[in-house]
């Protein structure tokens, strides 16, 4: 299902369906204060490369993200529900203050990625790759990760309830102040 957009938000016509990819590129314009128009994905897929964009507030319902990357692309406050990522790239990205419920990520590559303050519910990360995060003041709950790995992981003050980390590996993890699985 498509999102119908203003083709310019001061415009009071709407123009026809338009593609995940436009969708993000009108966001961006918009976080950018040059035209666009605020948006989110419903149910959408997507393949794309996408380099420098600002999608802070971003709402991805339902969609799924199949060999996308995202490079340098900031997502602060964005809200992810329900949605699937499957070898997908995220590369020097923030992600600060998100909200992802029910999400999984698949055979994934985050590297070089900000998670501060973000809210986890009921999402997965099956045979994952992390690589220099940070995920401080961070609060999951029922969180897995399975068959993930990577190196240099580090967060501070965090919070996570029910989560699992099954045949994952990870080299330089460094928690300080977290408080995983207490209540168990």
């Amino acid at each position: 299902m498509a999102l119908v957009l203003p083709i310019d938000p001061a415009s009071e016509t709407f123009g026809d369906s338009m593609s995940a990819r436009e969708i993000i590129l009108s966001h961006d314009r918009w976080r950018r204060g040059v035209g666009g128009a605020p948006a989110g994905l419903a149910g959408e897929s997507d393949a794309n490369a996408y380099a420098g964009l600002n999608l802070d507030l971003a709402q991805f319902t339902s969609s799924s993200f199949s060999g996308s990357s995202f490079a340098s692309t900031t997502f602060r406050e964005a809200v992810w529900t329900d949605c699937q990522f499957r070898g997908v790239t995220f590369s020097g990205c923030d992600l600060t203050g998100m909200a992802m419920t029910r999400c999984s990520f698949t055979s994934c590559l985050l590297v070089g990625c900000t998670l501060d303050r973000n809210t986890l519910q009921g999402c997965l990360f099956t045979a994952c790759e992390w690589e220099r995060l940070t995920l401080h003041n961070s609060a999951w709950t029922a969180v897995q990760l399975l068959e993930c790995h990577g190196s240099f992981i580090e967060g501070r003050d965090m919070w996570g309830e029910k989560v699992k980390w099954e045949g994952s590996r990870f080299k330089a993890i460094r928690l300080q102040r977290a408080r995983i699985n207490l209540s168990m």
